[in-house]
């Protein structure tokens, strides 16, 4: 793949730039050699000699960069997903399902405990409890996600509901993630 190509490229979305159909499920094997042939590319190394295209070059590296870490994640893709099809950032809508809140404030509090009275045998039970959370959360992201894409198109607006759904689950992953950042 030439440098040409790869900044033609540039400007679509992300599963085009690394040329994915714009699916939610990827396959990671064809991401990481398209990721790899457009690294090999966009080399800074290859244009040392020249300042003018070193310049282009970075940022062209960059967008492909951007475009890789953004879709490895399935939490981070599943953001990607939900802005393209016109669903709100976490920014602008900051729910999280309502039975979330209370059981965020008690584990808050039932960590604090057992973090202050090293109980180890509770934090580990609370580990697999947020793991499992995480699981669960992860499972209804990647669903929302699929939905979300499954014309293929990526400038199709999503329906309402789902696009509320997944913002919400990506709301609530954020809150599962750091109560297991609390754990270790």
């Amino acid at each position: 793949m030439t440098l040409d190509e790869i900044k033609a490229r540039i400007g679509g979305d992300y599963f085009a730039l690394l040329g994915l159909p714009h699916r939610y499920a990827i396959d990671a094997a064809a991401m990481k050699k398209s990721y790899l042939a457009m690294s090999r590319a966009t080399h800074p190394d290859f244009f040392a000699g020249d300042p003018e295209k070193l310049a282009e070059v970075l940022a062209v590296s960059s967008a492909v960069n951007d475009a890789h870490r953004t879709l490895e994640d399935p939490v981070r893709r599943a953001e990607y997903v939900l802005l393209a099809h016109g669903g709100k950032n976490a920014g602008d809508d900051k729910r999280v399902p309502p039975e979330m809140l209370g059981e965020v404030l008690i584990l808050n509090e039932e960590i604090g405990e057992a973090k202050a009275g090293g109980d180890a045998a509770a934090l580990a039970g609370f580990r697999g409890q947020m793991l499992a959370r995480h699981e669960s959360v992860l499972r209804q992201i990647e669903a929302l996600g699929a939905k979300l894409t499954e014309s293929g198109d990526a400038r199709a607006k999503g329906d309402a509901a789902t696009l509320d759904a997944l913002r919400l689950q990506l709301n609530a992953m954020k809150y599962v993630q750091n109560l297991l950042g609390q754990l270790g």
